[in-house]
């Protein structure tokens, strides 16, 4: 976070980000958007800058989504006498990635971590080491257990499996991680990632905008 596509620090972001929230023909989610990856950036802004980045962008019905954030954890409003919260650390990446999916979710270090055994014990207490494998037979329907005898010995997937479930949603890069993963260690862990349900950036704002809604008014 903090370089463009040609991976260079981009040292002054506000000079860019302003345009764009001043254009009329760009919608207001798109405008919210770069209002939170900016603050993301600077781990948070003043109410001051923030005020002005809402007016720039026109966004005053929309802004108590940027506001509602908060709720989940991430610092919006900096001086405000509760402390910001450290980044945490991130892997460094040399792989190619796409122009305009350049982000790699935190979830992809989580997993990665998980199959190499790195994961902290004190924020995993709960995540048991894996088994070892053994070729014993187990018990086949006799109705239903046959369907697997056309397929050929390689096919047959003995390795450890890493199941992932998100609460409140995953997004698409997310689950992309979990092809990614399994494809880095040679198909020797499986990755499994599931949620309860997918998230898009209209519908991730969407949930943002009732987060502070009683809960009668959001059902």
């Amino acid at each position: 976070m903090g370089t463009d596509s040609e991976g260079e620090k981009i040292k002054d972001p506000m000079k860019i980000i302003v345009p764009i929230l001043l254009d009329t023909s760009i919608k207001s989610y798109d405008k919210i958007r770069i209002i939170l990856l900016y603050i993301f950036l600077k781990s948070g802004i003043t109410e001051e800058n923030l005020t002005k980045l809402i007016q720039h962008a026109n966004i005053q019905v929309d802004s108590s989504i940027i506001q509602n954030v908060q709720n989940l954890g991430t610092t919006i409003i900096t001086g405000g006498g509760s402390p910001s919260k450290s980044k945490q650390d991130r892997k460094h990446r040399t792989e190619s990635t796409y122009q305009l999916s350049r982000w790699t979710p935190v979830i992809k270090d989580i997993m990665e971590d998980a199959t190499e055994e790195k994961l902290c014990k004190k924020q995993w207490p709960f995540v048991s080491d894996p088994t070892p494998t053994t070729s014993t037979q187990t018990a086949v329907s006799a109705r239903f257990g046959h369907w697997h005898k056309s397929k050929t010995p390689t096919e047959y997937r003995s390795g450890p499996r890493l199941i992932v479930f998100v609460i409140g949603g995953m997004a698409m890069s997310e689950m992309r991680c979990a092809y990614e993963v399994t494809k880095a260690t040679d198909n020797k862990w499986e990755v499994l990632i599931g949620s309860t349900h997918i998230l898009t950036p209209e519908k991730f704002l969407d949930s943002l905008k009732k987060l502070d809604n009683p809960l009668e008014a959001q059902s």
